[in-house]
């Protein structure tokens, strides 16, 4: 595939709410920390990708993840990265019901399998920067997103995939 020119795309999503996310922690003795905790319904999608090059591109989104959004996803990966693209996704239905654009190739990660999706790390790196801190709205975590996305460590693909 490499030297027809095609470059390899891993595209995964997430949701980050607004709400608290607690995790454990270690204390000095006698000590009794405290974590504001507020929990709600909203929340921000995102859509990234990871090539095997080490190129990111993620998208926020306040929408659901439908199949509409993730056509527009698939398209702006191809403005990003190049028309030629082998896209490794997994099952949900929301790209299930994409047919592949011209240059544009699917593949499927076996069901039920996030450990062999190199995008996942990534949002752990996500949930673990949000630990203990408090968000209110859907802007603050927006703005959480945006300064830790810049900082993520992006994952070998052949690591995950070979």
């Amino acid at each position: 595939m490499k030297d027809a020119g095609y470059r390899i795309v891993v595209i995964d999503q997430h949701s980050e709410a607004v709400a608290t996310v607690k995790r454990p922690g270690w204390y000095p003795v006698n000590s009794r920390p405290r974590v504001s905790v507020f929990g709600g319904r909203k929340r921000v999608n995102l859509l990234g990708a990871v090539t095997d090059d080490g190129d990111r591109f993620v998208c926020l989104t306040p929408d659901r993840f439908t199949a509409e959004v993730s056509k527009y996803f698939l398209r702006a990966l191809q403005y990003e990265f190049g028309e030629k693209l082998v896209v490794i996704l997994d099952n949900a239905p929301y790209f299930m019901k994409q047919a592949a654009a011209d240059g544009l190739l699917l593949e499927y990660l076996p069901a039920h399998s996030p450990e062999l999706n190199p995008l996942e790390p990534c949002w752990e790196q996500l949930r673990q920067g949000r630990a203990n801190r408090l968000f209110l709205t859907v802007r603050d975590v927006e703005q959480y997103l945006k300064t830790a996305l810049k900082n993520l460590n992006p994952p070998e693909l052949y690591e995950f995939l070979c």
